[in-house]
């Protein structure tokens, strides 16, 4: 049995190399060989009859930590493949990810994605209308997100109309949403790590200089596993099944009425502080649980 795991092939970010060796690490262990591979070592290539991939033939799974559906979508065709191309689909981006939870018992913050604009010189009047309906329903101060992103470098506090028009104008062709903002979250949440459908660790991130509770734009992580509510935990657990993730990083935060409110998915999430703080080992469990999968 070989591994093969896929990083992204233009990322300098260290918690994406640090995650890949922890991984690797794991398997090592477990006498399983692993080789770590840029994306743009297997490119996926199609004539409308199959999928060809170059030196694909030696692995038995594939650990995606990419972002690439396009490259999720070719692998799951050929490998079992942790998260599944259909997990990325579903939790990649944030409006998709809502969608999908709707209808499920979830609470989520009230959103309000844009509209497509894919014309240079689009009609004032409607932009107005888009953005008037955003501000009768969201009031300020509101939360600007691209749907595509990651450690909350993609998301703003919105306080005002000219920092509204300013933004939109900003992103007006970037997949991007509005949502309401929650007082209790203003720099506080919940990592909620999900792997097979357990709970099995949970960071309280804090950050007393930023609306954003990323450990990366300052946040501080304290060990939160066995203090979070029940409630709180079924609600990380029931995203990450409508969501079909194997495993995730789930960010719950606390409503004004202090009841569990869905953030985001992290398919994609980064072991490095969670399990510093936590002291679990996140990487053992999750391989276990893969090559149990793979077992079955």
């Amino acid at each position: 049995m070989k591994a093969l795991i896929i990083i992204n092939s233009f990322s300098d970010n260290p918690n994406n190399s640090h995650k890949a060796r922890r991984i690797k690490e794991e398997l090592s262990n477990r006498g399983i060989d692993c080789d770590i591979k840029k994306a743009v070592s297997f490119l996926p290539s199609t004539n409308g009859n199959q999928i060809s991939f170059p030196n694909l033939s030696d692995y038995s799974f594939a650990i995606d930590l990419d972002k690439d559906s396009y490259l999720a979508d070719a692998l799951d065709e050929k490998l079992p493949l942790f998260n599944s191309a259909k997990s990325l689909h579903l939790s990649d981006d944030k409006m998709t990810t809502i969608l999908a939870l709707k209808g499920q018992g979830i609470i989520t913050p009230l959103t309000i994605p844009a509209p497509l604009c894919y014309v240079s010189n689009p009609p004032q009047e409607e932009i107005s209308e888009f953005l008037n309906q955003v501000e009768a329903q969201l009031s300020y101060p509101l939360v600007f997100k691209e749907n595509h992103g990651s450690m909350g470098r993609q998301v703003k506090l919105i306080r005002n109309r000219s920092e509204l028009e300013e933004n939109y104008y900003s992103h007006i062709s970037v997949p991007h949403l509005y949502e309401e903002f929650l007082s209790k979250h203003q720099g506080h949440d919940y990592r909620v790590m999900v792997i097979g459908s357990k709970v099995v660790a949970v960071m309280e991130r804090v950050n007393l200089n930023d609306f954003r509770s990323n450990i990366a734009l300052g946040g501080k992580g304290y060990d939160a596993t066995d203090t979070l509510p029940e409630s709180f935990k079924k609600v990380a657990i029931k995203a990450c099944k409508i969501l079909d993730l194997d495993y995730a990083g789930i960010d719950i935060a606390m409503s004004d009425n202090d009841s569990p409110i869905f953030i985001e998915a992290n398919g994609n999430a980064f072991f490095t502080e969670i399990e510093k703080v936590t002291g679990v080992n996140i990487t053992s469990l999750l391989i276990n649980n893969i090559l149990e999968k793979i077992s079955k």
